[in-house]
């Protein structure tokens, strides 16, 4: 069984789905209620993805095999409205002020992502691939370089990479203001070596700044790992060991905390 993770504001939604399964199934989601209590179930969909207001989730709905729906759900009131028609094959990633950023035909070489009107389907702003998007930003990949892009006016500014590598991982801070961007590479020069790379970007500048520590070899970066921002602005790692880290202080701070054995996925900072 496979586990992931979506926190939504300071709620965590679970979905679990065979990891190895011969045909596709919906995953089951589970809204984590506290280490005292058990999960309470929201029912199954393809895909889950936090709303602006960190109060609820966008989800793709199973109908029948064939049929799927757009649905809000609030993780205090259930179903908001019917829904909309929507693609099974739809991927729901986040909600911002601007859209809900969605990668449609999800899995397959045909792939684009798309920033969409979730009540209208409209689409906002379309790209081959979107990394990330926050605030009044989106951030795109492109061959050999990266395009911010200003959502209040459609503006858009080429970055350059301040590290090579396959596209990187994006993990907006919960303000939208600092973006953790991993330059992880799970085969560095063609090699089996694994390599983290993590950088912060703040769109308003916009501006990059390394980590500290930054690069290293790692175990870790295919599964038993991830990162994620707390409430108090720390961004937190989970790789062979726990650490937290403050944009402007010198070093990491590691936790004595011990991360689970074996294989797992998904990880979040919770509240």
């Amino acid at each position: 069984m496979q586990v992931d993770v979506v926190r939504a504001g300071k709620h965590v939604v679970l979905t679990a789905h065979p990891r190895y399964a011969r045909t596709p199934e919906p995953a089951e989601l589970l809204e984590y209620t506290g280490p005292s209590s058990p999960p309470r179930s929201l029912g199954r969909a393809w895909s889950a993805g936090p709303d602006t207001a960190g109060e609820g989730v966008w989800l793709i709905r199973p109908d029948t095999p064939d049929d799927c729906r757009l649905q809000h759900v609030s993780l205090t009131a259930g179903e908001l409205g019917p829904g909309q028609p929507a693609s099974c094959r739809t991927q729901v990633r986040t909600e911002t002020a601007h859209g809900l950023l969605i990668t449609i035909n999800a899995g397959t070489p045909e792939s684009t992502d798309a920033l969409i009107d979730p009540a209208t389907g409209r689409t906002v702003r379309q790209a081959p691939r979107i990394l990330g998007a926050a605030g009044d930003w989106l951030l795109l990949d492109g061959l050999t370089d990266l395009t911010l892009v200003d959502l209040r006016d459609n503006s858009s500014r080429k970055l350059s990479r301040p590290s090579i590598g396959p596209a990187p991982t994006v993990v907006p801070s919960r303000e939208g203001t600092i973006w953790a961007v991993d330059f992880g590479n799970p085969a560095y020069r063609g090699t089996s070596t694994q390599t983290r790379d993590i950088w912060l970007l703040r769109p308003s500048g916009p501006t990059w700044d390394h980590a500290p520590g930054m690069p290293y070899v790692t175990e870790h970066l295919k599964r038993g790992g991830g990162f994620d921002w707390s409430e108090a602005g720390d961004l937190v790692l989970a790789d062979g060991v726990l650490a937290a880290w403050h944009p402007g202080e010198p070093q990491w701070r590691l936790s004595q905390a011990a991360l689970p054995k074996g294989d797992w996925s998904g990880f979040a900072v919770i509240p």
